[in-house]
């Protein structure tokens, strides 16, 4: 069994109608030796088998706690409600769907033992040139292309609890931008000297969920990653902020069958939703409202958006699913949100 310093870190575990992935979560950190962590279950109000998966572990692992709120208050609201649930001197929220490769936790609590970081990223989306070092968060966002997208996944970042305090009013104010919990580290960067340091190996991998309320439309997640960068006074680096989007796009191209440049998978995604009569509107203009640095990339998007007829797109559409073989999919509107 591993041993772990509760006073220094309490994670909290969020969670809302997904007991198949708790399960599997909490058997990765079971099965890890990890029973000495004071991990604590934060339920969004489930009406699955939620607490009947906790209660399972919990026969074995009596660090285990298990909070429900009364009513669903939604995912953005629930990350922030974690921090008044532990009072470790590092916050740590736990999504229940990611990757882990707790074989490296060792690495993780040799650095909570002896770091005065800020911040800690276990890896994700972390350039090479920052790993195993601490280094100051202004130095780190100059340098590297995803620094703040490296922070927005909830499971791959440790931040210092009285970091978190400090700005939690703010992070509430972007509840409904969904990046509410990178909001202590935008205006920290702005106004004091914070320290970040990132693990040298990975210890989780995000696993994208297309399940009906865990996920964003494509030009939606433009558009509430723009509006969060409006918490940055300074222009420059506000559009930096926002041209991590397009680099993500490049990062994600590569890994992509048809691996199109960021303006041509922006024309694709804006014909397809056209095809299928969604308007894409009110986005493309939230684009070019606050997409400081970034609405060049979406000008002939948004040409193609608003002057291609909704007939062709769709005949565009069908073609392309037979060239490349792809199953035919009947959208469904989700109304959870």
């Amino acid at each position: 069994m591993i041993t772990w310093d509760n006073a220094k870190l309490e994670p909290v575990l969020i969670t809302f109608n997904r007991a198949q992935h708790l399960e599997k979560t909490l058997r990765a950190f079971f099965d890890a030796g990890l029973t000495s962590m004071r991990l604590h279950v934060l339920d969004n109000a489930s009406t699955d088998e939620t607490p009947e998966v906790v209660a399972r572990f919990q026969a074995q692992w009596q660090n285990l706690h298990y909070h429900r709120n009364k009513y669903n208050i939604g995912g953005n609201a629930n990350i922030l409600r974690a921090v008044e649930i532990s009072n470790s001197e590092y916050h740590w929220v736990i999504g229940d769907d990611d990757e882990w490769y707790l074989s490296h936790t060792n690495e993780l609590i040799d650095i909570l033992k002896n770091t005065a970081a800020d911040v800690i990223r276990l890896g994700w989306q972390a350039s090479g040139m920052s790993r195993g070092k601490t280094l100051d968060s202004e130095i780190i966002r100059t340098q590297e292309k995803m620094f703040f997208g490296s922070l927005s996944m909830i499971s791959a970042t440790i931040l210092r609890r009285s970091l978190v305090t400090r700005y939690l009013c703010s992070a509430y104010a972007n509840i409904s931008n969904f990046y509410q919990q990178i909001i202590p580290v935008v205006l920290a960067n702005q106004n004091e000297k914070i320290s970040v340091h990132t693990l040298k190996n990975d210890l989780m991998l995000h696993t994208p969920n297309s399940t009906a309320a865990y996920f964003l439309g494509d030009l939606e997640w433009y558009t509430i990653w723009y509006k969060t960068g409006l918490f940055f006074c300074d222009e420059k680096k506000r559009a930096k902020f926002n041209q991590e989007t397009i680099h993500y796009a490049r990062f994600t191209a590569k890994n992509h069958k048809l691996g199109l440049p960021p303006w041509l998978s922006l024309i694709r995604i804006c014909l397809y939703f056209k095809s299928l009569r969604i308007s894409q509107s009110r986005y493309l203009v939230e684009i070019f409202l606050y997409g400081k640095g970034v609405r060049w990339i979406f000008f002939l998007p948004a040409c193609a958006y608003f002057l291609t007829p909704g007939f062709l797109a769709a005949g565009l559409r069908n073609l392309y699913q037979k060239i490349y073989k792809l199953p035919v999919k009947n959208p469904k509107r989700d109304t959870s949100r």
